[in-house]
């Protein structure tokens, strides 16, 4: 049934005397939207939405397992660590554009256009032939995952209540922890009886499938007939935030570029690297400015004025740059240091991924029950943060009881942040801000998963060049093989155990200080979200 369709008789002064014109607009067009489904149609939106984020989060964990049989083959061992980063870099930069575009356009148009794209970025890495063309290729899967998890959200959000949101929301967020289980055994699976080029080439039809199901499924004719009365098609293009998107595509790229790339493919003080910088930088406050004054900004500022609202936000950024370097880089632990081939390493990802969904769900369930969320994304972090401080532990010998016990740990702490952070978020905004949450929320996780790649890439590699210069016990020639596989597995199989025992300390040490890095990122989000508010599953609109 409708809510508050053509019945809504308030002005935007009755419900936030601070805002102006653009909120009124904003509080039409998502009353336009808000429909609750009864609970067999809400059922099979949940299924059919579920199929779509699965087949992102398979995508996107995937590259994890397969990263060094990729580089080998494409001959790019030294910079395969691309890949994830232009993927994220690409899911980053499109993140801010969904939640506005998906209020103009229509949340199914969006969602739709999102899969074909990455239905054709799949079929596409499949053929890749250099790494150029790979991270290329990546970066349009990247768009299409980013446009995925963040429509399937806002959907979600259209056709259910905050309050029924948690429970709803921790089902179909447990697509995360099963997408990124079973897309490791999928990738290591082809990688080990076919070719990782097949994995791609088998998603490309999946997707496809997955978007004629959407299509059928998903009825927003209602919502578009209301949009009608709203905007007419020529008034949807002028309110596209043209400059807000221009300066906020120049200020992610150019920032993230260097940073991901600085002092492997780029020297720090380059005169690429600097002017990057500063272009990246100036382009930023651009577009600061532009949100400032646009009828309809991408990511409107007044979010920010929010003290629980803008902690959230903060700590998401932490938490992508913690999230998604490790999911890549503990796979980097078992097939580098741990000498695992890539069925294995996937088997023990599911201590890690597996929890998520379960956790997930339940801690879904206490919100929806409680009406609260603020000890359940506390206990979460705490959990993350002690299980972040165990993972020094991790050596040449630990045990694998002992990496399990940890892993499970940090997937509950993961459990417990992901979606409750999303349902905390949209607590702390109007109901018709709750599709620019959304977005808002996935670029900042996006931007710190993107500097999280970049920084744990930058931390391991320079680590493990210095490691090598300090080392006078290994042949030049092997230093030499090292320093081009750097993210491949390596072959220790031509050394003597005591040349090899050293080659393994240098890559323990290397990754270590990588785990070191993650403590200090789940700490600050456990401290921000202390001073978080927690008012109650509603709108501030609501309350």
């Amino acid at each position: 049934m409708n809510i508050d369709q053509g019945g809504k008789t308030e002005t935007k002064e009755d419900v936030d005397k601070n805002s102006d014109l653009e909120s009124v607009l904003s509080d039409k067009i998502g009353e336009a939207y808000f429909h609750i489904l009864p609970f067999k149609k809400l059922l099979i939106c949940l299924l059919s939405l579920s199929l779509a984020l699965f087949a992102s989060f398979v995508d996107q964990t995937s590259v994890s397992i397969a990263l060094p049989s990729i580089g080998q083959d494409l001959n790019a061992e030294t910079t395969i660590n691309w890949g994830p980063t232009a993927s994220f870099l690409a899911n980053c930069v499109c993140q801010v554009l969904f939640g506005r575009l998906a209020d103009i356009f229509g949340r199914k148009t969006i969602l739709l256009n999102c899969l074909i794209i990455l239905s054709i970025g799949e079929l596409a890495c499949g053929f890749a032939q250099t790494g150029v063309q790979f991270y290329i290729f990546k970066a349009f899967t990247g768009i299409g995952c980013g446009g995925i998890q963040s429509l399937c959200m806002v959907l979600l959000s259209d056709v259910c209540t905050l309050e029924q949101r948690g429970k709803y929301q921790g089902l179909l967020l447990s697509q995360v922890g099963i997408g990124n289980a079973v897309g490791p055994f999928l990738m290591a699976a082809f990688i080990k009886y076919n070719s990782w080029r097949n994995f791609y080439h088998m998603m490309c039809p999946f997707v496809a499938l997955i978007t004629v199901v959407l299509w059928y499924i998903i009825d927003t004719k209602e919502s578009t007939q209301n949009m009608k009365s709203i905007l007419t098609r020529k008034e949807k293009f002028k309110k596209i935030d043209y400059f807000g998107i221009f300066f906020s595509s120049v200020s992610l790229v150019l920032l993230l570029i260097p940073i991901s790339g600085g002092g492997t493919t780029y020297s720090w003080d380059s005169a690429l690297v600097i002017t990057m910088f500063v272009i990246g930088g100036v382009s930023f406050f651009i577009f600061l400015w532009f949100e400032y004054k646009a009828e309809l900004p991408m990511i409107p500022l007044i979010l920010f004025t929010r003290p629980s609202l803008a902690l959230i936000l903060g700590s998401n950024f932490f938490f992508g740059m913690a999230y998604y370097s490790f999911t890549y880089y503990i796979a980097y632990y078992y097939q580098i240091i741990r000498d695992l081939d890539a069925i294995h390493s996937s088997i023990l990802l599911l201590p890690l991924v597996l929890p998520q969904s379960i956790i997930s769900i339940i801690a879904g369930q206490i919100i929806s029950y409680t009406g609260h969320y603020y000890y359940v994304i506390i206990v979460g972090y705490a959990l993350w943060t002690l299980a972040s401080g165990l993972t020094i532990l991790f050596d040449l010998k630990t045990n694998y009881g002992v990496i399990v016990v940890v892993l499970l740990i940090l997937g509950s702490g993961v459990g417990c942040t992901f979606q409750p952070t999303m349902v905390a978020a949209q607590s702390q905004a109007q109901k018709a801000e709750r599709a620019v949450v959304i977005s808002t929320r996935n670029v900042i996780r996006s931007f710190g998963g993107s500097i999280g790649n970049a920084f744990a890439s930058l931390i391991i590699s320079n680590s493990l060049l210095k490691e090598i210069k300090q080392s006078n016990q290994l042949p030049t020639w092997y230093i030499d093989y090292i320093k081009s596989h750097v993210y491949s597995k390596i072959d220790t199989n031509m050394l003597n155990d005591k040349q090899a025992l050293i080659v393994k300390t240098m890559y323990t040490k290397s990754i270590r200080n990588f785990f070191y890095f993650t403590i200090p990122l789940m700490a600050i989000c456990l401290i921000s979200n202390l001073f978080v508010k927690d008012d109650g599953l509603k709108c501030i609109d609501e309350k």
